[in-house]
């Protein structure tokens, strides 16, 4: 489990030390990625993509800026227009035109109906890193933990009502694998139910309420229920993990959502008349940016391996080892690893306190005692000893510090 040594502050903190990211005046409830941070993103944003990928999701990528009629047919212009960002009218009297998606549901079912579907073809499974907006008060924005602009891991699956049990079991194994990537394996889940303002019958309500209970027991959890806090269009289950330091942090959710496709008319031709399908809503991380603010929190900053920004640097003792480290360096980099070199003429001692703030996992040293020896010195982070590796197996070294 991601765990921090000690508390060093939240994560706005722990980025700046880091140098990962910065927020600024001009850009309120927005981030600034420093070269490290991206990286760190973009790691992050291939390892999800892999998973989505794997569970046979179609990548896509929608417009930002979407005209108001879909909004209103969505049902979001009246229960959501207060936290849109919304204008592109032609005159200031008239009406606004447009709004940033706060969310990229309406836009994939923009995509499902673009084509003419089967039931051979369901369930259809599309997903996207997408970039919303919503207008949260300046007193609520907090870091990357609330924003007014983010990206969502934002995945729908187009099904029958028969598909359900199957994809929901489905969802929770990408959660497990993932979550456990990173650490985390204590997982809690809330079933949100039917809330006072919502569209669709009891019944149908009832029918999604069970079905999302029977696949979490089928998972081998047992939801806590929270009454009347589902989403207006369908129930949800949320997930919850726990940190080393015992917080819970709400993640992924998924949602069944059997009123927007009736809303946006969507079919697919079956054996019998045309079938509406519904749609399962679902996120895993949730907002990226939201997910490295509690990776900092709860690690304090030492990131695993295969995450970390800067997974190894690079530091020669003195001059005559040089060509040494470097060739060592052009090597590591040649295999993906991301490497920083401390190439240098600061003291060891300063490069090894400078790299140490910035969490580097693995430290490599060599002078000319290693040089002529062909060993390399490890210094993992949080270790108070060195120890050697041959040169020739640093990279296998390294690769299981990866897995």
């Amino acid at each position: 489990m991601l765990q921090s040594s000690h508390i060093e502050g939240d994560h706005r903190q722990i980025g700046k030390r880091l140098d990962l990211f910065h927020f600024d005046a001009a850009a309120p409830g927005m981030v600034f990625w420093r070269p490290r941070g991206w990286q760190l993103y973009r790691t992050i944003e291939q390892h999800i993509r892999a998973h989505y990928r794997a569970g046979g999701f179609h990548e896509i990528k929608t417009p930002q800026l979407l005209k108001r009629e879909l909004w209103q047919q969505s049902g979001h212009w009246d229960k959501f227009a207060d936290n849109m960002f919304v204008g592109g009218a032609l005159a200031a009297s008239q009406p606004a035109e447009y709004a940033l998606k706060p969310m990229s549901c309406p836009a994939h079912i923009m995509s499902f109906k673009h084509g003419v579907h089967s039931y051979r073809k369901l369930p259809y499974r599309l997903f996207e890193f997408g970039l919303v907006h919503r207008n949260e008060a300046s007193g609520a924005l907090s870091g990357c933990m609330r924003l007014r602009q983010f990206t969502q891991d934002d995945a729908h699956v187009f099904c029958s009502w028969e598909h359900v049990t199957a994809e929901v079991r489905a969802f929770f194994d990408r959660v497990t694998k993932v979550y456990r990537a990173y650490g985390y394996d204590q997982l809690s889940v809330k079933l949100s139910t039917r809330p006072q303002q919502s569209l669709g019958s009891a019944a149908l309500w009832r029918r999604a309420e069970q079905l999302l209970a029977d696949a979490s027991a089928g998972a081998g959890l047992a939801p806590q229920t929270q009454i009347g806090e589902g989403a207006f269009y369908g129930p949800k289950l949320e997930l919850s993990l726990s940190d080393g330091q015992g917080r819970q942090w709400q993640c992924g959710t998924i949602q069944l959502d059997f009123n927007l496709p009736v809303k946006f008319g969507l079919r697919y031709r079956d054996a019998a008349p045309e079938q509406t399908p519904v749609i399962l809503h679902q996120a895993i991380l949730g907002s990226l940016e939201r997910w490295v603010g509690i990776m900092l929190e709860a690690s304090g900053g030492a990131l695993p391996f295969w995450v970390a920004p800067v997974q190894v640097a690079v530091a020669n003792v003195d001059r005559e080892s040089l060509s040494y480290v470097e060739q060592l360096s052009r090597e590591l980099e040649t295999r993906a690893f991301r490497v920083e070199n401390a190439f240098g003429e600061e003291s060891l001692g300063r490069k090894i306190r400078r790299l140490t703030q910035l969490r580097v996992p693995v430290l490599l040293l060599a002078g000319a005692r290693e040089q002529r020896q062909a060993i390399v010195k490890v210094r993992r982070a949080g270790a108070r000893d060195n120890h050697t590796v041959e040169r020739s197996a640093v990279v296998d070294y390294l690769e299981k510090l990866a897995e």
